[in-house]
């Protein structure tokens, strides 16, 4: 038996399949880091999903922001603006506009309240009294807070307005800045104190809060990104670090980070060919983007929802893989639906870009929010045996079995297998075997006679509802 090379990694669709069609969708690599461990990675299960807030409590459909600070959480859903509670209950607090862009929530701290951005249009939300009053109509884009002062972009006329000190509720007309360093307007901004990132189409500025009088932003001196934007809420920020989906005077489509005020490519050549055939056979301009932390990785999750694809880029371990919900009728993975997310409650939360579901979302949770199947799937890289012919007998999978349910779909769960002998451009028939009852512990998951190609790709897929966690492969040939 000799190990599979390469089977536990990321997504990696090459233009040329018999090159690399490498594809690992709802899994996610981990490095195992004890010094004994049998193998340094593994393929861990992306989270499942549980209905939060309880049916009938939200009557908008589709989330758009969220927020969760000071003890107080808040969505906008459609266009209404809710708070949560822990107790799984939802109150309406106020209308919103609505576009098919997300919306954006954020809080002044001690001024006692939020400013949603949302439509085109900007709302201050007094937490003392929950009353929501409009205060800029027809000039946001995005928004922000810096050192007490609410920002309102606005991609229209590229310009950045603030708001009076710890006041969203005062808005002095005359307090704000446009462009002028560079020639392409700015398409997007996003703050990480003390930096406030403007992203243009071709190239980017760094502001910041200078103190000056009358109005307190200036640009960071002699500082210019070389990156563009080519979607501008792809633009994502965690722990100080922006992602976003490019643009400049070259082309468009790959995917920087950027760590100060260097950005650097993280996409990678095979993840660069999915986007341009996106914009090809779709568009990349309504690219979104999430940013969540779970079992000690942080994720920058690119969403695609024209092109109908999902990517998710492990900063822990810089890899990229898929994320989709899988459609039985249709039978293909759909976008992956969580469109906003947020910590609260001690749980994250997610909201459903179509429905009003609000939902919890973790690694214990066995499926999907409307309890379907979570299908991951692993492509393998192609063996190749310099052209000759590879009589293969066998190929096992090392997984952790024996956690079948008690009872149910689960009881006695399986794994799909199924070869190709072209590179992946067609298939045979699958196959199925057991990964043990509950308490099987031993059981071992193969599959035999599996003929002589000059290529040979292995694929496995799961969906029932148990822990599934891929350690290595092996093939005996």
């Amino acid at each position: 038996m000799a190990r599979y090379p390469g089977f536990i990694s990321g997504s990696a669709i090459s233009q040329s399949l018999i090159a690399d069609g490498e594809t690992t969708v709802n899994w996610y690599v981990e490095q195992v880091t004890g010094e004994g461990a049998r193998s340094k990675t593994a393929l861990y299960p992306t989270p499942g999903f549980q209905s939060f807030i309880l049916a009938g409590q939200i009557t908008d459909l589709g989330t758009r922001a969220g927020l969760s600070i000071n003890g107080r959480t808040f969505v906008v859903v459609g266009t209404g603006f809710y708070e949560l509670f822990g107790t799984h209950l939802a109150t309406k607090r106020g209308t919103v506009t609505q576009d098919n862009n997300l919306a954006q929530i954020v809080s002044n701290g001690v001024g006692n309240q939020l400013l949603i951005g949302s439509g085109r249009n900007a709302y201050c939300f007094e937490l003392a009294t929950n009353t929501l009053t409009q205060v800029l109509t027809n000039e946001v884009t995005q928004i922000g807070m810096i050192d007490g002062f609410f920002v309102a972009f606005d991609a229209t006329t590229s310009k950045v307005r603030i708001s009076d000190l710890n006041d969203g509720l005062s808005w002095d007309p005359t307090q704000f800045a446009q462009r002028s360093a560079q020639p392409d307007p700015w398409r997007a901004m996003i703050i990480s104190s003390p930096d406030i990132f403007l992203i243009g189409e071709q190239t980017g500025d760094v502001w910041y809060d200078a103190g000056t009088t009358p109005f307190p932003l200036s640009p960071r001196p002699g500082l210019t990104l070389s990156y563009g934007i080519v979607a501008p809420f792809s633009l994502a920020m965690t722990g100080g670090v922006g992602f976003w989906l490019t643009q400049n005077k070259d082309g468009a489509g790959i995917v920087v980070q950027a760590q100060g005020y260097a950005p650097q490519k993280i996409s990678t050549p095979e993840l660069d060919t999915a986007i341009a055939r996106y914009q090809r056979d779709a568009i990349i301009t309504d690219a979104e983007a999430l940013v969540y932390q779970d079992q000690g990785h942080t994720f920058y999750v690119l969403r695609f929802p024209a092109a109908n694809a999902t990517w998710a880029y492990d900063l822990t371990t810089s890899s990229w893989a898929e994320r989709g919900k899988w459609n039985a009728a249709l039978n293909r993975y759909d976008v992956w639906w969580p469109r906003v997310h947020l910590y609260a409650f001690g749980v994250h939360l997610v909201g459903d870009a179509a429905t009003s579901t609000i939902a919890a979302m973790d690694v214990t949770y066995p499926s999907e929010a409307d309890g379907s199947a979570i299908r991951r799937l692993r492509r393998g890289a192609v063996l190749v045996n310099e052209q000759q012919r590879i009589p293969l007998r066998r190929f096992e999978l090392l997984l952790e079995t024996g956690l079948g349910l008690q009872s149910g779909q689960g009881s006695n769960p399986l794994v799909m297998f199924r070869g190709s002998a072209d590179g992946g451009k067609t298939w045979g028939t699958q196959r199925q075997a057991t990964a043990g009852m509950v308490g099987q512990y031993h059981t071992r998951v193969f599959w035999t006679r599996l003929g002589s190609p000059r290529l040979f790709v292995p694929e496995v897929s799961v969906s029932d509802p148990v822990p599934w966690r891929v350690i290595d492969a092996w093939v005996n040939n």
